[in-house]
Formats: C-alpha cells, structure tokens, sequence
C-alpha cells in the first residue's frame, strides 16, 4: 500500500472543491425563488399530495429505523411491527379531525 498517510490527492481535492462549489452556486441561484420561509417549507403551496405523502414518509422512515426494527423482530417476534400499524392509524386520525384546522389556520410546521 502507501506510507500510511491520510493525505487526499490534488485531483480528488479540486473534486471535492468543485462539488462543493456547484452546490454553493445552485443553492444561492435557487433560494432567489422563494422570497420568505413560508414559500420554502411549503413549496409555494404547490407540492402535490402523492409528494407531500412520499415526504412525510420519507421523514418517518431512516435506516436506523429499518435496521433497528429487523433486528428487533428477529429477536422479539414480528409483533414489534404493530408499532407501525398504530403510527397509520394515528396518521388517518390526525388527517380527518386536526389537519382540516390547520390547514384553515394557514400555519406551517416542520415534521
């Protein structure tokens, strides 16, 4: 192998730098679209249902979660994923009697 060193060669530096600074750049040519918060959290108000759902399910589920949840069930049983059954019931709940009133507020909230 090599001397040990943990040096990054020139080339995979100027990558890194490079990446980086595109990101830079897309992220300060885009946040020009969005003139307060409201408009970033919320898409504008124009993000779709089926892209809210994919969001929130998205935000629930990690790998930890998946990985947690596995090796919990081989070790307890499947009954460990009654846990997420429950979290739709929830869902459909708070969906049908909290999120009309929320909606009729007009506030925002991060999950």
């Amino acid at each position: 192998m090599g001397t040990g060193g943990t040096a990054l060669p020139l080339l995979d530096s100027g990558l890194v730098a490079g990446y980086l600074g595109a990101i830079l750049a897309l992220g300060l040519l885009l946040s020009r679209r969005h003139t307060s918060t409201g408009e970033y959290f919320l898409a504008s108000r124009r993000a779709s249902w089926p892209t809210v759902g994919l969001a929130l399910v998205g935000s629930n589920i990690s790998p930890g979660a998946l990985i947690g949840i596995t090796g919990s069930s081989y070790a307890l049983g499947i009954s460990v994923y009654n846990y997420d059954w429950m979290a739709t019931v929830i869902l459909v709940i708070f969906a049908l009697f909290f999120l009309p009133a929320i909606l009729a507020a007009r506030v925002y909230t991060i999950p």
